[in-house]
């Protein structure tokens, strides 16, 4: 049996939503498992996948408020009516209103949450459809008569005119039942009324409206709603901005005693109003403001700032909002405000502001407004290496290297975002160096690559000028970058800053210290050497009498291709054991091949110690590559893990882990002195990382340990700085020592690595 990746290939331009942009863990269901014998996890049913959409662009989504209630807001963001309520924050669809144009809802606030809107009869008439959002139980629908035109509406009553047949009009407010019993609007002697009437708002059973006096100047006053008496309010010159809450009664002016400002007049009250200076940016700018118990919300006109004047109590002035889009007041108790805008991180939600227990206002974040996806991204290339994995998007002509932690565990598994770089591309960068990401860029003076190193692009970091331009990264090892560019490679000794090798461009690798290369005069010959000093350390026989032009390592194997013979294979170094492998597209991994093949499927073949291979299954759904290659660009996989990184047609990135008969953690390297006088710096380079080590410093003679070091999540270097003391701070005495590395895997596959040697101590 052998385990067989699938995926959905449609297309993601119909089903990605703005939410698509989360990273998201899953289990591949349906993924039958057969490991072979030597397996860590024989037996497991499932393989964990991580998928990470392509980032895309968002805007601005549409956003508009349509009306409040005690318990929530009415509200549109497409196609349809949304209701999100203001105890928990949830939004839903009010279904109920599917398919009624948006003109015939009524705004404003109603205290019963419900969402308002008319129908025109055909007797001429209207019909008011009330729904009960938060209780079905207010669900009605009234009737108006035809008689009654211009209706508007406030705190659930209903106010309208009749035409009087001599050019003059009456308010009155239909009740939904004989319309001998609608309460007849009583203005004050010789105020009347146009065609509109002026509603203003409303709170229980009191709605303010607006009328003309008998000297043609506006009037303002309470109308009592069920028997339609009006009581006028002491209104002076312009006034602008009027509000009823519980307790007040408020409007702004910049007329009258007081000069500018919102007046507060108590509902039960007739006298002078209380005058709250408001110091405004213009002094013509429409004022918008509402009185929320004990402040002052305020704002000029829109797109400006949604601001907190107090006029008692211990708030103090202050911002609310950087920008305002719309504010409305909540009618119910003392007062509240709803508002659209954005924050100060440039957030764009909806509020609510009240106020609490200790006096001062405080915001409910109730929705925040999705965007709008504006353009789609494009996985432009990709590298996976211990746990790390990196990808290129193309957005709007843009190029940013995101990256992800995606587990050094045998299953990928979700992790921390890692920082973006700019305008990178395929072959231009590589992670796996100790210091982290290994880019290039071109220096504008020059032309010229120059080669940058570590993981922060806000830390600037020192530019090696590399021979060629335009090149590309083939491979890396903790302390070398191999370069190629103008048909020769160039060895980089990171840790030196320098070129230490320069050949013609060949079938080549590096693994951990050492530089394995074809040998032109030896065919089916791999050397093996030391980048630092050219010396050969080694030498394989392939057994084949062709020179590779493609080499690939991974611990004890070597993949090797000579695309001229048409002949191919993967070497154990150790073993001695050949196994095939395709001529081309190919990458090898820990003790696995994947290789595209000709459907644009991967084909992954497990590579057994005993010499056998195993089917992996197929990868289907690849996005397609643009160089009929696909390596670093829609696929590839981490040499020294059992990781597969691919791209689907959607331009989701996927990891998986096909793999799990890993290689058990060995130290590649080291660089331990043998002797210390006063200060020892030791390093070790493992094969993978490790979850946690420990290195200990034993005196030989007595078998005391005098020193002990520990460390967590290594990627794959361990380092030991000493400075020739013991855990007590005294020196230690010269003589003999014995240190010893020991280090768990991380993917907790095999024994922990160990390691140890001698140390001499000259200075006590």
């Amino acid at each position: 049996m052998s385990r067989h990746l699938h995926t959905n290939s449609r297309s993601r331009r119909g089903r990605r939503t703005a939410g698509a942009a989360a990273i998201a863990v899953v289990l591949a269901a349906g993924l039958a498992t057969a490991l072979p014998a030597t397996a860590h996890a024989a037996g497991a049913a499932e393989a964990a996948e991580v998928l990470i959409p392509a980032p895309d662009a968002f805007g601005e989504g549409p956003e508009k408020i349509l009306a409040t209630g005690r318990y929530g807001v009415l509200h549109r963001e497409g196609e349809d009516y949304l209701w999100t309520n203001s105890y928990n924050s949830r939004t839903r669809v009010v279904t109920e209103l599917a398919g009624v144009p948006e003109e015939l809802l009524v705004g404003g606030h109603d205290e019963h949450n419900r969402a308002i809107y008319t129908k025109q009869r055909a007797d001429g008439g209207t019909d008011i459809v009330r729904i009960g959002i938060e209780d079905p139980a207010f669900t009605h629908t009234s009737t108006v008569p035809a008689q009654y035109r211009n209706l508007r509406f406030a705190a659930g009553w209903t106010i309208a005119t009749v035409d009087k047949g001599d050019g003059t009009y009456e308010m009155r407010v239909p009740r939904g039942g004989d319309p001998a019993a609608d309460p007849l609007v009583r203005l004050p002697a010789g105020a009347t009324t146009d065609a509109v009437p002026v509603v203003l708002g409303g709170q229980g059973s009191e709605v303010l409206i607006g009328y003309r006096l008998a000297d043609g100047s506006p009037g303002y006053g309470i109308l009592t709603a069920y028997d339609g008496r009006v009581k006028p309010l002491p209104v002076t010159g312009d006034a602008s901005s009027f509000r009823i809450t519980q307790m007040n009664v408020s409007w702004f002016s910049r007329n009258g005693s007081g000069g500018q400002g919102v007046r507060i007049l108590p509902r039960s009250g007739t006298g002078t109003p209380k005058v709250v200076p408001l110091e405004t940016r213009s002094p013509d700018s429409e004022v918008t403001a509402f009185v929320v118990e004990d402040s002052i919300v305020w704002h000029e006109g829109l797109g400006g700032a949604l601001r907190l004047t107090p006029h008692a109590g211990v708030d103090t002035e202050r911002t609310l909002l950087p920008t305002v889009e719309f504010a409305q007041l909540r009618a119910e108790g003392y007062g509240g405000v709803l508002a659209l805008g954005k924050d100060a991180d440039g957030g764009r939600a909806i509020h609510s502001f009240s106020q609490d227990g200790s006096g001062t206002v405080f915001d409910l974040v109730m929705r925040e407004v999705p965007g709008v996806k504006t353009a789609d991204g494009e996985i432009g290339a990709l590298s996976l290496d211990r746990g790390r994995l990196r990808y290129v998007n193309s957005l709007v002509g843009e190029d940013t290297l995101h990256g992800k932690a995606v587990g050094t565990g045998l299953d990928p598994a979700e992790g921390d975002r890692l920082a973006d770089f700019p305008g990178l591309a395929a072959g231009r960068f590589a992670d796996g160096t100790d210091e982290g990401l290994a880019r290039l860029v071109t220096d504008p003076a020059t032309g010229k690559d120059t080669l940058v190193t570590g993981d922060d692009p806000e830390q600037s970091a020192e530019a090696l000028a590399l021979p060629g331009t335009g090149g590309r990264i083939v491979d890396v090892s903790p302390e070398f970058v191999l370069y190629e560019s103008g048909g020769r490679q160039y060895v980089v000794d990171i840790a030196r800053d320098l070129v230490v090798r320069d050949q013609r461009a060949q079938g080549a690798a590096l693994a951990g210290d050492r530089l394995y290369k074809s040998a032109p005069g030896k065919p089916g010959t791999v050397n093996v050497v030391d980048p630092r000093s050219g010396r050969a350390t080694a030498n394989h026989d392939l057994g084949v009498d062709c020179v590779p032009s493609e080499l690939q390592v991974s611990g004890s194997l070597v993949y090797w291709s000579c695309a001229s013979r048409d002949a191919a294979g993967v070497y154990d170094t150790v073993t001695h054991r050949d196994y095939p492998a395709p001529v081309s597209r190919v990458l090898l991994g820990d003790r696995f091949v994947a290789a595209r093949e000709a459907s644009g499927d991967l084909r992954l073949t497990a590579l057994r110690p005993d010499g056998s291979t195993g089917d992996l299954g197929t990868v289907t759904g690849l996005k397609p590559p643009a160089d009929d290659d696909g390596r670093g660009t829609t696929w590839t996989l981490d040499p020294a893990a059992g990781k597969l990184a691919w791209v689907g047609t959607d331009d989701t990135v996927h990891v998986t882990a096909p793999q799990q008969a890993v290689s058990p953690p060995v130290v590649t390297h080291s660089a331990v002195p043998a002797t210390s006088a006063g200060g020892w710096k030791a390093a070790w380079w493992l094969s993978k990382p490790a979850a946690s080590w420990k290195v200990t410093l034993v005196r030989r003679s007595t078998g005391e340990t005098v020193r002990t070091w520990t460390g967590e999540d290594s990627r794959g270097t361990v380092r030991v700085d000493w400075d020739g003391t013991s855990g007590s701070g005294d020196p230690v005495p010269a003589g003999g020592y014995t240190w010893r590395l020991t280090a768990a895997p991380a993917d907790g596959s095999g024994d922990d690595v160990t390691a140890s040697g001698t140390l001499r101590v000259t200075a006590g």
